[in-house]
């Protein structure tokens, strides 16, 4: 050893030994990588190299492009990482339904919210999702329905000084809207963050996502210790802390209600739906399952979560009937029969929502395009078998819901175009039920969609029934880019004229 030391030959092989260990030590990720097609990969950043350098909106075209290119199932390298993307139908749902794929990926400890619903290990979002499934029940729901409409008619009033002047993002006022409305219902606390205080919380959040996933695709900064070293860690807990102060404020208020009532609860009363936060505070109480850091995690998770899906979604929505305005004509006039008045003062009646059908057709068409989601990661925990190989342990399965979206197989030639009739009875009865994930799939999907698509439709009623909307944009204009979320780059931009109602 000596000799190879002063000979110089140590530095050179040591490397080479290292890859050859670990080349024996995955043997099956190599074997599998063999049989898969997929980009060309290089020792040590696999195909990294891709991503370098490249703004947000090319990276997201670059994954598009590289699963377009090669048929799923696909492989790659992301330095030591193994990855299998899958974008077909039945590997999809083998993939979501299997226990052996309910772990999250590795990258979503990035989030820093290890005990909430959204990234935590399986074991303790099997016990959690059990307890707080109940928190969303049809009669919870519906209590949630006056709030929605107040918080709604101040979305109304508040975008109303955009009247007569150029066009705005849309997004901005929706997402104070929906934050608003998730602190008022799931979390019992009336705040009135269509404000300032609201804004502040949305580009903290914004900011930060964008951070998470450059990180996701430069993997030197994946080991904690060198990310902590670096400017994105420190401008990531700025925009933390930011975010975290509305939420700790909140879990204060709630944890003082609490001490002042001092009324132990009974198992009777463990068993009873609650809203989200009281849910969690009692179980907090009564057993050991939410500590803390729990209680913090699953706060974040759903004012985060809830603001991303609704918020994000009807942004899209907004803009969808803005630059499509026969459509747009369509949802006002069911919105119009259903409530029976089209003064947008009048409320929206829990039972009106079932009868929204064309609504939820143009709601489900926006969610195709653009799934607040365009994919999800999951961990192989043991050997699954697929449609053409089997998964090893270790492997990290990237499934492409925006890609199943864009299908022409499952949608037609015009994949691209908005179209609600896509979700006619008939035509949804023939497509595979896995070929439209919008809330994810299987066991572990989105424990607040219903609570998403009331929400929604009770924005569009009062937005549609005062203002008509319209937009520069056009389809072909639209630019995608992916931070977390699937968002659209330039922006919601909307103008809007006062409806007259009869």
């Amino acid at each position: 050893m000596y000799l190879l030391w002063h000979v110089g030959l140590v530095p050179i092989l040591l490397p080479v030994v290292i890859f050859l260990l670990f080349r024996w030590k995955n043997r099956s990720f190599y074997r599998v990588s063999a049989e898969l097609p997929g980009p060309k990969d290089y020792p040590l950043i696999g195909c990294g190299h891709l991503f370098i350098g490249k703004s947000n909106e090319e990276q997201f075209a670059i994954l598009n492009e590289l699963t377009k290119k090669y048929p799923s199932p696909c492989r790659a390298w992301l330095g030591h990482k193994f990855l299998i993307f899958i974008d077909n139908p039945e590997d999809l749902q083998t993939v979501l339904n299997s226990p052996n794929c309910l772990e999250k990926a590795d990258v979503y400890r990035f989030f820093h919210c290890d005990k909430g619903l959204f990234s935590s290990p399986a074991s303790v979002w099997k016990v959690h999702r059990k307890l707080l499934s109940p928190c969303f029940s049809p009669a919870i729901l519906a209590s949630f329905v006056s709030i929605f409409n107040v918080k709604s008619a101040t979305l109304v009033q508040r975008i109303e000084k955009h009247l007569k002047h150029e066009e705005f993002n849309i997004n901005e006022d929706i997402s104070r809207c929906t934050l608003d409305m998730i602190c008022a219902t799931t979390l019992g606390t009336n705040m009135d963050l269509q404000s300032d205080e609201g804004t502040e919380y949305i580009k903290a959040i914004e900011e930060a996502c964008e951070l998470i996933n450059q990180r996701v695709y430069k993997i030197w900064l994946h080991p904690d210790f060198i990310y902590k070293k670096t400017s994105y860690y420190k401008a990531e807990q700025e925009n933390y802390e930011k975010a975290y102060k509305m939420s700790r404020k909140v879990l204060r208020l709630k944890q003082g209600e609490r001490r002042e009532k001092l009324k132990p609860s009974t198992d009777e009363d463990l068993r009873k739906p609650q809203i989200y936060i009281d849910q969690i505070l009692r179980l907090a109480e009564e057993t050991d399952i939410f500590d803390d850091a729990a209680i913090r995690d699953e706060l974040d998770t759903i004012i985060l979560g809830g603001n991303e899906t609704s918020g994000l979604t009807l942004s899209h929505v907004m803009l969808m009937l803005a630059i499509h305005q026969e459509v747009q004509e369509n949802v006002y006039n069911e919105i119009v029969n259903v409530i029976g008045s089209s003064d947008p003062s009048v409320s929206v009646q829990n039972d009106h929502l079932g009868k929204l059908n064309y609504t939820e057709m143009v709601i489900r068409e926006t969610m195709r395009l653009f799934p607040v989601g365009p994919i999800v990661a999951r961990t192989c925990t043991a050997p699954t078998k697929i449609s053409k190989t089997t998964i090893p342990e270790g492997t990290t399965i990237i499934l492409g819901v925006f890609n199943i979206h864009r299908n022409p197989s499952h949608w037609g030639s015009q994949v691209n175009s908005f179209n609600p009739e896509n979700f006619l009875p008939e035509r949804a009865a023939e497509r595979h039920p896995y070929a439209y994930l919008p809330f994810s799939g299987g066991p572990r999907n989105c424990i607040g969609y219903k609570y998403g698509l009331m929400s929604m439709k009770i924005m569009m009623c009062h937005l549609l029934r005062a203002y008509r909307f319209r937009t520069p944009l056009k389809m072909d204009q639209l630019q995608l880019k992916m931070s977390i979320t699937l968002k659209i780059a330039n922006k919601h931009l909307v103008q809007i004229e006062r409806r007259q109602s009869v």
